[in-house]
C-alpha cells in the first residue's frame, strides 16, 4: 500500500513528501517481526526506543513513526505528536476497516457475558458476529485464544479485517480500561457503547479509583454515539447527565429499560424496553445476569432487532464458560466463576448464599502483580458471606503466593478460613467439606487453562480439577 494512503487523516509533523510514492508491505510495533518493507511504530515503552528501532531497521523496516527524531538515523522518520493515536488512525486505514459495525462493552464486570448474550441474539436474528474478548476471538467456525481482552491496535484491526473479510455483520467485542488508556479504540466505527457498571480493579495500573473511573467513562465522550449505560451505577449516571440522548437500564433507577418480578434465582422476570414488555425465563442465574441481559437486549433493540427475536435469544442462552457455571454433585451445588475483583466477588457469593439451602463455602485468592488493595476487601467479603472459605493461588506470577493470601486474610474478622497455595489441593479440601444441601464456590480463573507462575503458564483448569475429584 502506498505510504501517502496509509499516512490519510494523521498529522505529519515534518516534511516526507519525498517518500510519499514508496511501498509499505506490513505495519507492526513489534521490533523483533519481520518487517520486510514495513512501516515500524516507535513509542516509549518497557525497551530503550533506539535500540528497538534499530532492530526494526535490520529486520527490513522501511520507515518509523515517531513523535522524537533520531538524527543518526538513514531510516525514512515520519514524525507525530501522539504515536499511539496515529498508530490507530495508520491502522485503520491499512486494514481498510472503517465501514466495521463494532459494539463495544466496557465495564469492571459482566463484559464477557454480555457480549455473548449480544451476539447470540444477533445470530437468532440471523446477522452473521464476530466476537472479541477475555475468552477469546470467535467467528464463524474460528476460534483464536486471547492475549488480552482488547487486543493491540495493529491485531485488533487485522482481525477486523479477516472478520469483515468473511461477511460479518457485527463485531461484539470487550473494551478494556488499559485499550481506552492506551488508545487502542480510537477511530472504530462504535455504532454502539455499553457500560455494565464500575468497581474497583486495574489499580496497579490506574494508581487511583478516580483514575480508572474516569478512563471508563471517556469511553463515551461522543454524545452522537449511541450510549447505553447502567443507570444504577454511579459513572452510568454521570453519563446521563452529561448526555440527554444516552440510553438507560437499570433495576433500581428510572430507566428506559428495566425489570420487575425477579424471582428467588433471577431465572425469571418481566423486561420492559421502552414499553416493549416481555416475559423471561433465562437459563442465567443472579442478579448481576438480569443487569448483563438487559444492557445486551436493550443493544440489539436499539441496532433494530425485534423484540420477539430479543426474548428468543435471552432464553435460549446457556450460560458463558466460566461464568457462574453450576455443577451438581447428587444434592450439592459446586459454582465455576471468573469472580475477581471485589464487586464480582460479592455479586455472585450473594447470588450463590440465595440459591443455598445449606452452608456456602468459597475457593479463591487474588492475582499477583496486580492491585493489591483489592486483596482485603475480598477477604472481608468473603467472610460476610461465606461460612467458611478456602484461600488458595491465582496467577500469582512473580509474586510469593504466600504473601497474597496473607494479605487476602487481612479482610478476615474470623477465623473461618483455610490456606492453601496448592489450588488444587484447595479445591479437594473444599468438595470434602460439602455435606447435602451446601454450596460451593470456586472464583477467580473461570475458564481459564492456565496458572500463570513467574512467567510461565501451567496447564490447569478448575473444570478439569473438579471432574477429577469427584470422579465424573
Amino acid at each position: 500500500m502506498k505510504l501517502e494512503k496509509i499516512l490519510k487523516d494523521v498529522e505529519i509533523l515534518n516534511d516526507i513528501d519525498a517518500y510519499k510514492g514508496i511501498e509499505i508491505s506490513c505495519i507492526s510495533a513489534r521490533a523483533q517481526d519481520k518487517l520486510t518493507d514495513g512501516l515500524f511504530f516507535c513509542y516509549e515503552g518497557s525497551h530503550d526506543i533506539k535500540q528497538m528501532t534499530l532492530l526494526a531497521q535490520s529486520n527490513g523496516a522501511k520507515a518509523i513513526v515517531t513523535d522524537k527524531l533520531f538524527d543518526d538515523m538513514t531510516i525514512l522518520q515520519i514524525l507525530v505528536k501522539d504515536v499511539r493515536k496515529a498508530m490507530a488512525t495508520i491502522a485503520q486505514n491499512f486494514y481498510d476497516t472503517k465501514m466495521v459495525k463494532v459494539i463495544g462493552v466496557t465495564g469492571t464486570n459482566g463484559k464477557t457475558t454480555t457480549s455473548f448474550i449480544i451476539a447470540h441474539i444477533l445470530k437468532c436474528a440471523g446477522k452473521k458476529v464476530g466476537i472479541i474478548g477475555t475468552n477469546g476471538i470467535y467467528f464463524s467456525d474460528t476460534f483464536l485464544p486471547a492475549k488480552l481482552t482488547t487486543p493491540d491496535c495493529i491485531d485488533l484491526h487485522e482481525i477486523f479485517s479477516i472478520m469483515q473479510k468473511g461477511g460479518v455483520d457485527y463485531i461484539v467485542m470487550e473494551v478494556s480500561a488499559h485499550a481506552i488508556e492506551l488508545k487502542k479504540v480510537l477511530g472504530i466505527n462504535f455504532v454502539c457503547k455499553i457500560l455494565t457498571n464500575v468497581g474497583q480493579d486495574h489499580l496497579d495500573y490506574f494508581k487511583t479509583i478516580d483514575d480508572y473511573k474516569k478512563t471508563k467513562e471517556s469511553f463515551f465522550d461522543n454524545e452522537s454515539d449511541l450510549n447505553i449505560v447502567n443507570a444504577d451505577d454511579e459513572i452510568g449516571q454521570r453519563i446521563l447527565q452529561k448526555y440527554d440522548t444516552a440510553i438507560s437500564f437499570g433495576l433500581d433507577s428510572p430507566s428506559d429499560a428495566f425489570c420487575i418480578e425477579i424471582n428467588k434465582d433471577s431465572t425469571n422476570y418481566i423486561m420492559n424496553i421502552c414499553d416493549n414488555v416481555m416475559n423471561i425465563h433465562s437459563h442465567l442465574y443472579g442478579r448481576f445476569n438480569v443487569y448483563n441481559s438487559l444492557a445486551a437486549a436493550v443493544c440489539c433493540y436499539f441496532l433494530g432487532i425485534s423484540i420477539d427475536k430479543i426474548g428468543e435469544g435471552l432464553e435460549t442462552f446457556d450460560a458463558v464458560n466460566g461464568r457462574f457455571n453450576v455443577i451438581k454433585d447428587n444434592d450439592r451445588t459446586i459454582i465455576i466463576d471468573f469472580a475477581h475483583t471485589p464487586d464480582g466477588l460479592e455479586n455472585v457469593l450473594k447470588t450463590a448464599r440465595s440459591m443455598s439451602d445449606g452452608r456456602l463455602f468459597c475457593v479463591f485468592g487474588c492475582g499477583g502483580d496486580r492491585d493489591k488493595t483489592k486483596r482485603k476487601l475480598m477477604g472481608a467479603i468473603a467472610d460476610k458471606y461465606c461460612d467458611y472459605s478456602f484461600l488458595t493461588s491465582d496467577n500469582p506470577r512473580f509474586e510469593n503466593e504466600e504473601k497474597i493470601i496473607k494479605d487476602i486474610a487481612q479482610g478476615f474478622n474470623s477465623t473461618n478460613f483455610y490456606v492453601s497455595t496448592d489450588r488444587k489441593n484447595a479445591i479437594y479440601m473444599a468438595l470434602n467439606s460439602l455435606k447435602s444441601g451446601d454450596t460451593l464456590i470456586i472464583c477467580g480463573k473461570g475458564g481459564e487453562n492456565y496458572i500463570d507462575i513467574k512467567g510461565e503458564k501451567i496447564p490447569y483448569s478448575d473444570f478439569d480439577t473438579v471432574t477429577e475429584i469427584l470422579g465424573k
